[in-house]
């Protein structure tokens, strides 16, 4: 769940942000919530620390390396801003570039009429890769959960591999 817009007009895409019902949430074992989480809900945030190059995976600079160049932000996601602010959190002087989600990019979509870096989510890397740009980053995001939340999801498992019904 999007701990900011949560469930937005409640529609499903195309008509509203949700891929599922609300309702869906009766049936689930655990709720996931990425940001501000309410009462039963396991607060996730996203966190990085390195930047790749596009076209050499192993060439890798560090934030604290990277964040005092001014560079452009490109994303292609549900929710550009999230990207966006994680980058200015970590130091960078951004001029963020969004894009709707599931955006089928052209070379011509990362032109900005500089050589700066070009720094973009590791879901539209993939879409860019076949680019061959030099000024192309991009930025892993690992999620972070809380202890105890590792802790219920190993208990349910262990509860459905010795066959018991989860709760």
């Amino acid at each position: 769940i999007d701990g900011i817009r949560r469930f937005g007009n409640g529609a499903c895409m195309p008509a509203g942000p949700l891929r599922e019902p609300v309702t869906r949430l009766d049936r689930v074992d655990l709720i996931v919530t990425n940001g501000l989480a309410a009462r039963g809900e396991f607060p996730m945030r996203y966190a990085a620390a390195d930047v790749y190059h596009l076209n050499d995976t192993l060439a890798s600079v560090t934030f604290e390396k990277f964040a005092s160049k001014a560079v452009h932000a490109v994303a292609g996601i549900g929710n550009p801003d999230r990207f966006f602010a994680l980058l200015k959190r970590s130091g960078f002087r951004i001029t963020p570039h969004p894009f709707p989600d599931h955006h089928r990019f052209v070379a011509a979509d990362l032109e900005f009429g500089d050589r700066n870096a070009v720094l973009m989510t590791e879901k539209d890397a993939v879409k860019c890769e076949h680019f061959h740009d030099d000024r192309l980053w991009y930025v892993p995001i690992e999620a972070e959960l809380p202890n105890v939340f590792e802790r219920r999801l190993k208990t349910l498992l262990k509860r459905i591999f010795h066959g018991q019904e989860a709760a």
